[in-house]
């Protein structure tokens, strides 16, 4: 069983790299550097969870960029919640993402 608190395969360290990269980045764009875990995906309220995945998909630093598959995982717990309505746009740039990557 896969723990809920994990960043979609996403080793700590490379978080942690991100994090450290971005502080050190003194340039005009922010990056973004939150993976979101597996319970987030699931459990956090559309309005917030949209700019997380947007994020990660889109301003994230080299380290924690994530790939096809972790995003069609993410897809699969997107289509358990109740509230996919809220989340069609998410739902449909994450499927354009996975299609490109």
């Amino acid at each position: 069983m896969q723990n809920d608190f994990e960043w979609f395969g996403t080793p700590l360290e490379n978080i942690e790299s991100a994090k450290k990269w971005a502080d050190s980045y003194h340039g005009r764009h922010k990056f973004h550097v939150r993976v979101p875990t597996r319970k987030e995906v699931l459990s956090m309220p559309a309005n917030e969870l949209s700019p997380l995945l947007i994020g990660w998909m889109v301003h994230s630093p080299t380290e924690i960029i994530p790939s096809k598959v972790q995003i069609e995982l993410v897809l699969e717990l997107l289509y358990q919640r109740s509230d996919t309505n809220e989340l069609a746009a998410v739902i449909a740039m994450c499927k354009q993402y996975s299609r490109n990557h």
